[in-house]
């Protein structure tokens, strides 16, 4: 135990401050509804966001709709905030509630938004500070099967806002998973996200032109499959595993001739990208009322890989009402440009 305890400090400053290469940055950007896919509360974002398979944290369906089912004596409620550059804002909620016998019930919300854009026109004259919004509200439905295996299934409504010219889009996205505790100490997971959801933009008002009147982008569909293990009560570990479909229209013109002359044709394609992402965290339990984690996320494995780490801890504050406690996390971002400092609190009623 004594060659344990000096591992896990090591482990989590390691996790805090190792950088990863500047010039190895993922090239997946760009899809609809990035700021859903940045992680939720700092708990899952300090463990990189290997969390489908964890169900001792709290009841995070956010990573696994199975995980609605988990059975608490209170219920749970999570607020968390992120303080971000470029005046980004990102902020979330859940509250988790008890369906007696077997199942549970979990509501969540999301709000990423962008402040102070500076608007120009084409010559670079300023004309406004514009904004940009975003929301998820999602219910999320999880039943036991037994003391073993749970399942579970979300619907998530997405709204977004990107300019006062454009009227604003949403869409629906579904949500399925399932939870199998193999041991006591061993958990297996499978999910799947975001099904079906996908963004359509009328810019017709914008740019006064039929050409522009219809955009859809769609939401990449995730796949994910996860394992936690208990090593000890106080050591959890985790690994998520993620294959990321991403679907997206390609536009060619090329130009031909006939006896008429030249001409020119316009192709579009479907198109599908496959991007895999490893995950892995852990939390260790330094007293009863302290909490370390740590967590490492591979972005786009056989690719131009980016190694992106997290950590954070979780202060239980000594007061039997509610059983308040402090969570923090710090997330390197996957721009390697910034970094990102989340705080939550939370609640059991």
């Amino acid at each position: 135990m004594k060659s344990l305890k000096k591992i896990i400090p090591a482990l989590f400053l390691f996790c805090l401050f190792i950088q990863p290469l500047p010039d190895a940055i993922a090239q997946n950007g760009g899809f609809a509804g990035a700021f859903s896919r940045m992680g939720f509360s700092p708990r899952g974002m300090g463990m990189g966001n290997a969390m489908s398979a964890v169900h001792q944290e709290g009841s995070y369906s956010y990573y696994n709709p199975a995980l609605a089912a988990e059975k608490r004596e209170h219920t749970m409620i999570d607020f968390s905030t992120a303080a971000m550059a470029f005046d980004r804002r990102l902020h979330t909620a859940t509250a988790h509630l008890q369906l007696p016998p077997s199942a549970g019930l979990t509501f969540t919300l999301m709000n990423a938004r962008v402040q102070d854009i500076d608007g120009r026109t084409v010559d670079g004259y300023h004309t406004d500070f514009l904004s940009t919004s975003e929301f998820r509200f999602a219910g999320r439905f999880g039943i036991r099967f037994s003391d073993a295996f749970s399942g579970g299934i979300g619907i998530s409504y997405n709204l977004a806002s990107y300019h006062t010219d454009v009227p604003g889009t949403g869409t629906v996205g579904l949500d399925a998973g399932i939870l199998y505790k193999v041991t006591p100490k061993l958990t297996l997971s499978a999910a799947a996200k975001d099904l079906l959801a996908s963004y359509d933009f009328d810019t017709s008002e914008l740019y006064g032109t039929d050409q522009r009147a219809d955009n859809s982008f769609n939401f990449p569909s995730r796949i994910i499959s996860g394992i936690a293990y208990e090593i000890t009560e106080d050591w959890l570990v985790s690994t998520d595993f993620e294959l990321r479909l991403q679907s997206f229209q390609t536009e060619t013109f090329q130009t031909n001739t006939d006896q008429f002359g030249e001409f020119t044709e316009r192709t579009i394609r479907e198109e599908t990208d496959k991007t895999t992402y490893l995950r892995t965290g852990t939390r260790y339990k330094l007293h009863e009322r302290i909490a370390v984690r740590g967590g490492l996320k591979f972005e786009d494995i056989g690719g131009e890989s980016v190694i992106l780490p997290a950590a954070g801890f979780s202060l239980m504050l000594p007061y039997d009402r509610f059983s308040p406690s402090v969570d923090y996390a710090f997330v390197r971002e996957a721009s390697q440009l910034t970094s990102m400092h989340v705080f939550a609190l939370r609640l059991h009623l």
